[in-house]
């Protein structure tokens, strides 16, 4: 019995040392510098070189990456759930003649969505501020011709989150389909 209870006491202690009892949680994300960005920008670029300057685009809008996460802690410092997100980037294509002259060809249209499964591993969480890292792999669909299915993953080594109890906003530094950086807002139940 003496056993059981410098166990139970222990194991206390442990959890106490990574952190309070939070189990869930739901956020909103919104990120910057994605690969399918990049992709995006590389191809306009590459058809602009091939066609030596017979091929551009003008007025790229890139709405950037929204998605929706959940995340459920199993202990103090294991974590998994999911991520639903997408983009959608659009330009506007034009062809050149010999004497430079402009002749519009269409839009250049990219929309990509991406369901991913998620692991983390906190570092340590503080009443108003914790650290964790984050990784993630799933299916990807290019949404424009035959939506092509893809492979998708993200990498974020440096995750933060500040705020609340229950509410905190998150910033993630990584690299993958959700992006370089990600912003949030957090909800924890």
């Amino acid at each position: 019995m003496k056993k059981i209870a410098v166990f139970l006491l222990s194991l206390l202690l442990v959890s106490s040392l990574y952190g309070r009892d939070r189990k869930d949680e739901f956020a909103l994300t919104y990120s910057q510098l994605t690969v399918p960005q990049f992709a995006y920008i590389f191809g306009g670029v590459l058809g602009v070189a091939f066609t030596a300057g017979h091929f551009d685009f003008e007025n790229p809008i890139m709405t950037g990456c929204l998605g929706v996460e959940y995340n459920h802690w199993v202990n103090n410092w294991f974590g998994y759930g999911g991520s639903v997100f997408g983009e959608y980037m659009t330009a506007n294509t034009y062809s050149k003649d010999s004497d430079g002259n402009k002749t519009k060809n269409g839009t250049y249209d990219l929309g990509f969505a991406s369901i991913m499964p998620t692991v983390r591993f906190r570092w340590f969480d503080n009443p108003h501020f914790g650290m964790y890292s984050k990784l993630g792999a799933g299916l990807g669909l290019a949404l424009s011709g035959d939506c092509q299915p893809t492979f998708s993953a993200q990498i974020s080594p440096v995750c933060m989150d500040f705020g609340g109890d229950s509410v905190r906003g998150f910033l993630e530094l990584g690299v993958g389909m959700q992006g370089i950086v990600s912003l949030g807002i957090k909800k924890i139940f």
